[in-house]
């Protein structure tokens, strides 16, 4: 009984090789169909997810614009008020004792490297803040651009044997095709969205930023005031009549910034900047 077990065994394995194993090329046939599908997929998948990261370096273009811009308005307005103050000093009667005046504009560059501290605080914060988030982005990017690069063509042989089990093989290959039947569309509205939340955890940087300069420049104009208090009331100086320069107290950020950035909500952050800025 042993010896007809044997005797079928080898029979049937020797009508497979006879047979010249049609499903084991049949395998083949099945992979070579759904290779081009792969690759009409990765090509979908690469061209959606190049235009997000077109769409996000608009995004991230605009974010350095805003951010340029408010860092530029700011140090424009304290060198303003540190003209301001140096014209006062620079313009007084001989009879004002000249030490006093020296003090005065020590204090007031002690003032401006601090704010420019204090600029800088702000502006690498917004930088480490957006790192962040740039890599969170771009690993969802590249998370979703690997599930489509083709690895599930060829991970199906994986643990099968294209001899011995060639229907599982083709039982799987069904499946893949099945499954690539239509294009991940749905990708695109998961990118936009993931697009849109970049844009909104731009837009919180952004008021943090500000919100920080803003708080460093009234830091600034304290200080400008003590000096110019310093000014008249220690050092018993007069004020200087300049036409064309307006008194401390009447500099705003406003004259050299038109308009906040229209995207930044409407917080109570942002409305305490404009009136701060009288915009």
């Amino acid at each position: 009984m042993k010896s007809f077990a044997v005797a079928v065994f080898l029979l049937l394995g020797l009508s497979a090789v006879l047979a010249g194993r049609p499903k084991s090329e049949q395998v083949l046939e099945e992979v070579e169909k759904l290779r081009p599908r792969y690759q009409e997929i990765q090509d979908f998948v690469i061209r959606t997810i190049s235009d997000a990261r077109l769409s996000s370096s608009a995004t991230l273009a605009k974010f350095h614009s805003d951010i340029v811009q408010v860092k530029t308005t700011f140090v424009v307005d304290a060198i303003k008020k540190e003209n301001a103050l140096l014209y006062q000093t620079n313009n007084q009667p001989a009879s004002i004792d000249q030490n006093c005046l020296i003090f005065v504009r020590g204090l007031g560059d002690m003032v401006m490297n601090l704010a420019g501290t204090g600029f800088s605080t702000c502006i690498a914060d917004a930088s480490d803040g957006l790192e962040k988030k740039i890599n969170e982005f771009y690993a969802q990017l590249q998370q979703d651009e690997k599930d489509y690069i083709g690895l599930g063509l060829l991970n199906v042989f994986k643990g099968e044997n294209i001899f011995y089990t060639p229907d599982v093989l083709l039982a799987k290959l069904k499946a893949r095709y099945e499954a690539m039947e239509d294009y991940p569309t749905y990708l695109s509205e998961d990118l936009a969205r993931i697009i849109n939340a970049l844009g909104t955890d731009l837009e919180s940087l952004e008021v943090k930023y500000v919100v920080c300069m803003t708080e460093t420049e009234q830091r600034l104009r304290d200080g400008f005031i003590l000096a110019h208090s310093h000014l008249e009331a220690t050092c018993k100086a007069s004020q200087v009549p300049a036409a064309s320069n307006p008194a401390p107290e009447e500099l705003s950020v406003a004259e050299s910034m038109p308009s906040l950035p229209s995207s930044w909500p409407n917080t109570e952050a942002v409305r305490l900047l404009r009136e701060r800025l009288g915009l």
